[in-house]
């Protein structure tokens, strides 16, 4: 159970705090490294009471006057008031003073109980800001042994009890001070850090003691604030840490805090012990010897109590005096608080009339008004004319009212036609031009045409123009003869804007005579405007890689005759065209070794006359088909050729070809690479004339998954 102690020890030294009540107006136990600001007086008021009901030992007894040993009891109220008192006389110092209060219930036979004075402190705070949002202090306390020796059971400071284990509750009978230092952060505008470490000597008590903590401020709205803190007193020893830390007070503090007006905040926060993680037991409580009272009480405590509760209100009371623009009026009091120096104000620090005009400053809209003007009910010089120019700069006082004025307040001119600015609708014109009442010329485009009658009103001066106004059009192209380099134009030809038969697509061709108006940029085209295929393959002289591909043969997307079985001869010259790729040809594509023929397999392939029997001679070449079909990955397609001079030549026609498709898949054949031909084909041909079912078989490579 040792680590987890340690662990809080290790991040609240690192955090830096102290163990106190509500002496800031940031931080509960943990005060702020700020101080308030000048002439601030602050005070706070808080109860504490503990709240489980069993605050006072882990075990204990005392020796009565009869010498008799008696048991302590462990149930009994126990609270603290304070009341902290500080001020801040100059800017980054304050002076405080701190005024508790103790009581406790009744835990013996012996007369402890009540209310008692506990040692009073004296504490001063001096801080610095290093960066814009870190904060360093420094502060001393003085705790004066005013406590009572009288009352008390519990021991409200670890450095009440000395040396040799003896110990008072509401005092440490013996001057006591420390040095403390402070460190806030302010991470941002809802979050802020205080921390604080300071080590605390007894007069008389030979050990020295370590006040630590820190603790987070997070205040979600200007009203409220929340904050959580961890806090003890430590006696300085290298040895024993964990010990230490458990027989002696340490605290998680909760807390919430209302920031009520007028620099008032109400506080209820709760401490919870160390000991309220742990349990306790009498071999691990710290042995106290009680002086109060006339008889010596022996016991030992867990050090903090497990629960307690607390509530406190503060307050702040501005007696600053500062006077920061040295008008007489001191700056919380002072309205206006940057008045020009030896200015006359009234009771509030603002001018009474600064400009001397008659027209106080809270409502004057032109303050600084040279003395001796007249002004308006605004403190603003007369401008009667209203052109925006004060009548004491004003060398035109009668100026109509709308008309354009210069910084003389007289009529502005800039064309010098008689019209103001404001009112002339063309200011650019000429000097001594004959203008219209809005300002304009009364022939704008200079061409001899009036603009009432001027049909084209913007013609460019020097233009040739006819009767109208608008430039002469020779061929009627629509581009007037000043710019028409093609003055000759066909009637109706679409131009460009010089007049020139328009060629959209730049292919060299009039669009009037392109028939192909989209042409690509830079190929070449015929008369017509279009792309020439010179071998009418479908395949543009500039894309086709074989521009004398003969006519209707098949080819690829780049103009070249296709090859579909691979042997070297284009498939519009193969007679063989599904030669197997293993296979040699001929020089018209037909397989060398006529086994691998297939048209001359299928020439052999015969059937009784007007019959789908066949022949004992077929089954010759039909055994070839199957051993091709064996030895090779391939399928065949069987057709029939249908002669309608027989009667049921349909019938017979696919009689045999379901022979042939038997008899190899009798031989082993998967029926799968065996394709019929459903269209049947018909002929007019007089070579085969009376040969109704000639079979044509046709192999092709099997495409593997």
């Amino acid at each position: 159970m040792k680590i987890f102690p340690i662990v809080l020890l290790f991040s609240a030294a690192i955090a830096f705090a102290q163990v106190g009540l509500v002496q800031s107006t940031h931080g509960i136990r943990v005060p702020s490294a700020k101080t308030i600001d000048k002439g601030m007086l602050y005070f706070s008021g808080s109860f504490t009471m503990i709240s489980d009901g069993a605050p006072l030992s882990i075990g204990g007894f005392y020796i009565d006057h009869k010498g008799i040993l008696q048991e302590l009891s462990e149930n009994s109220p126990s609270n603290d008031e304070a009341l902290f008192v500080s001020f801040a006389p100059l800017d980054n110092i304050e002076f405080g003073v701190g005024i508790p209060t103790h009581y406790d219930g009744k835990a013996s036979a012996e007369p402890l109980n009540g209310f008692a004075l506990g040692d009073i402190e004296l504490r001063a705070k001096w801080y610095i800001n290093t960066y814009e949002k870190l904060f360093f202090g420094v502060s001393g306390a003085i705790f004066l042994p005013t406590g009572s020796e009288e009352r008390g059971f519990r021991p409200r400071h670890s450095w009440y009890i000395n040396s040799d284990k003896e110990a008072y509750a509401y005092t440490a009978r013996y001057l006591s001070y420390n040095v403390n230092l402070h460190l806030s952060l302010e991470l941002n505008d809802y979050l802020t850090f205080n921390g604080y470490i300071g080590a605390l000597k007894v007069y008389n008590n030979s050990k020295n003691f370590i006040l630590w903590g820190g603790g987070v401020e997070f205040q979600p709205i200007q009203s409220l604030t929340i904050i959580a803190e961890v806090s003890g007193e430590t006696p300085f020893r290298v040895d024993h840490v964990g010990q230490n830390i458990m027989k002696n007070p340490l605290r998680l503090t909760p807390a919430l805090r209302l920031n009520l007006p007028n620099y008032t905040f109400l506080t209820i926060s709760g401490d919870v012990g160390l000991n309220y993680f742990l349990d306790y037991d009498k071999r691990k409580g710290r042995y106290i010897t009680l002086k109060s009272g006339k008889h010596d009480l022996f016991f030992n405590t867990a050090g903090t109590p497990n629960v307690s509760v607390g509530v406190s209100v503060s307050k702040m009371i501005d007696f600053s005096w500062s006077d920061s623009d040295g008008d007489g009026v001191i700056d919380r009091k002072d309205l206006c608080p940057n008045t020009a120096q030896g200015m006359a104000v009234n009771s509030r620090g603002c001018p009474v009339d600064e400009d001397q005009d008659g027209v106080l400053n809270i409502v004057d809209l032109c303050l600084g008004t040279m003395r001796g003007l007249e002004v308006d009910y605004n403190g603003c010089p007369l401008d009667l004319d209203k052109d925006g120019v004060y009548d004491y700069q004003d060398n035109c006082l009668k100026t109509p009212l709308g008309v354009a004025v210069d910084e003389y307040g007289c009529t502005l001119d800039s064309d010098n036609d008689g019209i103001d600015d404001n009112h002339d609708l063309c200011p650019g014109s000429k000097p001594g031009e004959p203008v219209n009442e809005e300002g304009c010329p009364l022939d704008e485009d200079h061409d001899g045409i009036p603009n009432d009658k001027d049909q084209c009103p913007a013609t460019p001066e020097g233009f040739s123009i006819d009767e109208s106004g608008c430039p002469l059009d020779f061929d009627h192209d629509g581009v007037p003869n000043e710019l028409d380099r093609c003055p000759e134009s066909e009637p109706n030809e679409k131009v460009n804007v010089w007049g020139c038969p328009a060629d959209s697509d730049n292919d060299g061709v009039p669009d009037s005579k392109d028939q192909c108006a989209d042409t690509p940029e830079g190929v070449k085209v015929d008369e017509a405007g279009c792309r020439l295929d010179q071998d009418k393959d479908g395949v543009f002289d500039e894309e086709d890689k074989c521009p004398d591909t003969p006519e209707e043969a098949p080819i690829d997307e780049f103009g070249c005759p296709i090859d579909s079985d691979g042997d070297g001869i284009d498939d519009w010259m193969d007679q063989c065209p599904n030669s197997l790729p293993t296979v040699k040809t001929d020089s018209v594509g037909c397989p060398i070794n006529s086994r691998y023929n297939f048209n001359d397999i299928a020439i052999r392939i015969r059937f009784r006359d007007k019959d789908s029997t066949l022949l004992n001679s077929s089954y010759t070449a039909l055994n070839d088909i199957v051993a091709f079909m064996r030895e090779y990955p391939i399928a065949i397609k069987i057709q029939s050729i249908v002669d309608d001079d027989f009667d049921d030549t349909d019938k017979i026609a696919k009689g045999r070809m379901k022979n042939i498709l038997r008899y190899i898949r009798d031989k082993g054949i998967d029926k799968s690479r065996i394709i019929i031909q459903e269209e049947l084909e018909r002929t007019q041909d007089t070579d085969r004339k009376g040969k109704t079912g000639v079979i044509g078989l046709t192999p092709f490579l099997i495409q593997k998954d």
